[in-house]
């Protein structure tokens, strides 16, 4: 009779421990400080490790109170990490129990400035009110990524972003439009600008000929307060829950893909929305890539005959363009004729795709266009 043989122990390895500090520093550097700090109950030798991440990142929210949170940050920044140590990007989230000053603020940002910051988020959304930026951001001129959330930008004298490459500005209220423009000149590097819900104490430029920035890629914003002519030498454009008026509009020489989410309250009539997408292609001549969100059709829908095909086709859809996306797209005539037309006059189209609710009319409809592209793809989502 046999008998079955003893189970092997397998011994427990802590692989992760054994890394190099440089690895398990950087793998920290993912995490909020305070799951780092929290490292240290692993291994003795995860004990410094935390403290010399590369990444701080605060959020007030994980706290129970903001006594503790201030003890954290202020023991984390100033008593524990060695003052040599850099620190390449710094994280700030707080919420409506935050009582830091002006003066907390800047030794803040000065401590992480002077550590060689590059990326720098300073997010107060959870602050029922607005508070005033520290001045100090305003001289970061090592930053290469600039975030900011629910702050208000007065006056200020000069603000400098030599190497700023990457800008988010959400519900920053502005003294006025001429200082937020001034403020995106001090960007000459800029590559990725976005906005969403900008304000202003005065009121907006009338004069909107203004100079592009020269390095600018992509764009993202959802109101017009970003002056067109400042914005038009980028390369990826996306609008988000608003319009865009054909007035003024300066050509986009260098955009090849735009993405635009369309609502029908813009619109009294599906007609008007098509007509006027039509009519800012022109402005976009080299668009290779273009998607349409939220194009749903309005329930005016009683002035069938009201559709007006272009005598001439935008050159971007007779000889650039290779792909379009309708989402949410509800087979009405408006939306059908607008459909149709694209692929009857683009020459290079290699795929139209079409979200849409499925049933065998829309199909059968679409299906049987013709198309200007013999490569062209009618693709449905």
């Amino acid at each position: 009779m046999m008998t079955s043989s003893p189970r092997r122990s397998i011994p427990t390895i802590d692989r992760i421990s054994n890394l190099p500090d440089s690895i398990l520093c950087h793998i920290l550097s993912d995490l909020p400080t305070k799951q780092a700090a929290a490292t240290i109950i692993l291994s003795k030798s995860w004990k410094d490790v935390w403290l010399s991440t590369l990444a701080l990142d605060f959020d007030d929210e994980t706290f129970t109170d903001f006594k503790s949170f201030h003890e954290f940050v202020y023991s984390t920044m100033f008593k524990l990490r060695n003052k040599k140590t850099p620190i390449h990007s710094f994280t700030l989230k707080l919420g409506n129990s935050s009582r830091f000053n002006q003066k907390q603020f800047n030794r803040m940002f000065k401590f992480v400035m002077e550590r060689g910051c590059v990326n720098l988020d300073f997010n107060m959304n959870g602050k029922y009110y607005v508070i005033k930026i520290p001045q100090r951001i305003l001289s970061f001129k090592t930053l290469e990524v600039l975030k900011l959330t629910n702050l208000e930008m007065r006056d200020f004298d000069q603000v400098d972003f030599p190497k700023l490459k990457t800008l988010s500005l959400d519900r920053v209220k502005f003294k006025s439009h001429e200082y937020f423009v001034k403020f995106l000149f001090a960007c000459p590097v800029l590559e990725d600008l976005h906005t969403k819900s900008i304000q202003f104490h005065g009121a907006l430029l009338e004069k909107e000929n203004l100079i592009a920035l020269p390095n600018l890629v992509k764009v993202r914003f959802n109101d017009t307060h970003t002056p067109m002519s400042l914005v038009c030498k980028a390369k990826i454009f996306h609008l988000e829950k608003m319009s865009i008026s054909s007035a003024g509009l300066p050509v986009f020489h260098n955009l090849t893909h735009m993405e635009l989410s369309v609502h029908d309250y813009h619109y009294l009539y599906l007609y008007v929305k098509c007509t006027w997408l039509l009519g800012i292609l022109q402005y976009f001549p080299k668009l290779q890539h273009f998607i349409i969100k939220d194009c749903g059709e309005s329930s005016h829908t009683n002035c069938f005959n009201c559709w007006k095909r272009p005598d001439t086709a935008p050159e971007c859809i007779s000889s650039q363009l290779k792909t379009c996306s309708i989402q949410l797209y509800r087979g009405g005539e408006y939306e059908f004729e607008f459909v149709k037309y694209i692929m009857q006059h683009s020459k290079v189209l290699e795929k139209m795709i079409v979200t849409c609710l499925l049933n065998n009319e829309v199909l059968h409809k679409l299906s049987s266009c013709t198309r200007g592209s013999t490569r062209c793809k009618l693709l449905f989502g």
